[in-house]
């Protein structure tokens, strides 16, 4: 306060803006007077440019995928072929391929689990059902990646390439490599096409963002010299996934079925929901033109709805603990089925360990929570409810608790989600009926 003409002797009671600093209301600037800052030299500068092209790198990671482990081989569930991201970051959201950055998510001790194809070394070849990657490692990354020096050493087979050795059913040889006697043996492994790999194979790259594009097993690996003259690894993908392949016409059928839509946080239409997001512009409205630079309007006219199978229906309709749950979860609409899930998930989080609830008793007020959580909760606290204080003591001790997991419940998000349970599940005490139904069979 001593730095103006008269200084203060104390902090005014009331709002009070220093007359030095106060900008007037009613002063409004001619337009010659403002500076032009898209014509500064410092927006020209190719720093400049390069942080408008590299907005992957300022996202910040926002969730996890938590259905299933980090080491997760397989599909991941409610993600299928065709369904695409803007940026990588959102790519690990989903948990197809968890790694921000690395083209290869795996380790020296356990079979890689996801690739991610970016065309970044000159002896990959992609013929889409099949294509030859080459493993991680040879450079020097001393500065920026536009820097990047050419291959300087050879590649080894450790970390991720050794991951991608053990993925292959070969014996591991850490000098010439192996092939599998029986190559759909070899451990399925998600690929996921980056559109910087449409410089080389525009064919089968996105033209934009990133794509899942199924699993891929390794046929054979083996170690040769590369363009730069320094030893390099290199693997034998081929297709293996019943969902076709988002470049042929079956695939893009499919796409168009599904009504995937690429994920951009940018824009007014969510593309892991297919609907618009609240409070844009192009809300409540049946039609629009462009959005944020995009044509949304084939988007947002055409809205898709993600249907139960008759076999989960039913399984829903056996767990009548839940009836209320299950209401509010059908009564809105979802476009995707990782939608349904992750709001089938939000239903069910344990209010004591806030994850997804394991081995769920539920409760006469019809709320579901972890039985190892729940009884730690009576033993401190007795037999009430640690979400709205509602007395169970009808349910008995804590011995009978342990007895009264809700198996219905457990049969329907091992239907959701298989890999649900591996822990501690050995077999759920699901009727004949049930187990019928999921496997397709008739029913009496």
């Amino acid at each position: 306060m001593r730095c103006l003409p008269e200084p203060l002797a104390g902090i005014p009671k009331s709002d009070w803006c220093c007359t030095l600093c106060k900008g007037d209301p009613n002063v409004v600037f001619s337009s010659e007077n403002i500076q032009n800052l898209a014509g500064t030299q410092q927006s020209k500068m190719p720093s400049a440019k390069q942080t408008e092209e590299r907005g992957d790198m300022t996202r910040v990671k926002t969730k996890s995928c938590t259905i299933v482990p980090k080491d997760h081989i397989g599909s991941i569930p409610g993600v299928h072929v065709g369904q695409s991201w803007k940026f990588r970051i959102h790519v690990s959201e989903s948990g197809i391929h968890r790694p921000p950055v690395a083209g290869i998510s795996g380790s020296a001790k356990k079979p890689a689990v996801s690739i991610v194809l970016a065309g970044g070394y000159p002896e990959d070849i992609d013929r889409g059902e099949e294509f030859v990657y080459t493993g991680s490692g040879g450079y020097d990354f001393v500065g920026t990646s536009q820097q990047r020096k050419a291959q300087s050493f050879d590649q080894e087979l450790t970390r991720q390439n050794r991951g991608l050795a053990l993925a292959c059913a070969a014996p591991l040889d850490e000098t010439v490599g192996g092939t599998a006697n029986d190559w759909k043996q070899s451990s399925p492994i998600r690929v996921c096409r980056s559109y910087k790999a449409a410089k080389k194979h525009p064919e089968y790259a996105p033209a934009e963002g990133v794509r899942y594009d199924g699993l891929y097993r390794i046929v054979k690996y083996w170690k040769e010299k590369g363009v730069s003259g320094f030893y390099v690894w290199r693997y034998l993908f081929r297709r293996d996934d019943p969902e076709p392949a988002p470049w042929t016409d079956e695939g893009k059928a499919f796409i168009e079925k599904m009504g995937f839509t690429m994920y951009d946080p940018d824009v007014d239409i969510d593309g892991r929901t297919g609907m618009t997001k609240a409070g844009s512009a192009v809300a409540g409205t049946k039609r629009a033109g462009n959005v944020n630079g995009s044509n949304c309007q084939s988007v947002v006219a055409k809205k898709y709805k993600f249907q139960p199978t008759a076999a989960l229906r039913e399984l829903v309709r056996l767990d009548t603990d839940n009836t209320r749950m299950w209401a509010d979860i059908h009564e809105k609409e979802y476009a995707t089925e990782s939608a349904y899930i992750e709001a089938t998930k939000g239903h069910l989080s344990c209010p004591i360990c806030q994850e997804l609830v394991q081995q769920p008793v539920t409760l006469p007020c019809s709320h579901n929570v972890c039985c190892s959580c729940l009884c730690s909760s009576m033993n401190a606290y007795g037999n009430i409810c640690p979400m709205c204080c509602h007395d169970f003591s009808s349910m008995g001790s804590k011995s009978d608790v342990k007895g009264k997991v809700n198996q219905n419940l457990v049969t329907i998000m091992r239907a959701l989600i298989p890999s649900y349970g591996s822990e501690w599940i050995t077999e759920p005490n699901a009727t004949t009926a049930q187990f019928a139904r999921r496997e397709g069979q008739p029913v009496n």
